[in-house]
């Protein structure tokens, strides 16, 4: 279960049919990584707000090529889904 994945510091990823529990224990240095999800979601956040800052310039998205700004959008969205993964992966590790 989740809970049981959490008190043993365990991954726990919830496919369609099954539940894969994958103990850290000994495998992974919990602490070491704690820190560099930090440092990559801190990262992506400020990636995140650049983006957005940049989305929100009208002198932009007006003068750039259509092409270029839909790219700018998507590489926002990816980034955002990217961020919400990590901060599960981080809840997992707490």
């Amino acid at each position: 279960s989740q809970r049981q994945a959490q008190e043993e510091k365990a991954l726990v990823f919830v496919l369609k049919e099954a539940e894969v529990v994958l103990p850290l224990a000994g495998m992974v240095d919990i602490v070491a990584e704690r820190q560099r999800l930090e440092k990559e979601i801190d990262g992506m956040k400020g990636e995140i707000g650049r983006l957005e800052q940049r989305l929100k310039d009208k002198a932009f998205v007006s003068k750039a090529p259509a092409a270029v700004v839909e790219k700018e959008r998507n590489k926002l969205e990816t980034l955002k889904d990217k961020l919400q993964r990590l901060q599960q992966e981080l809840s997992q590790l707490s």
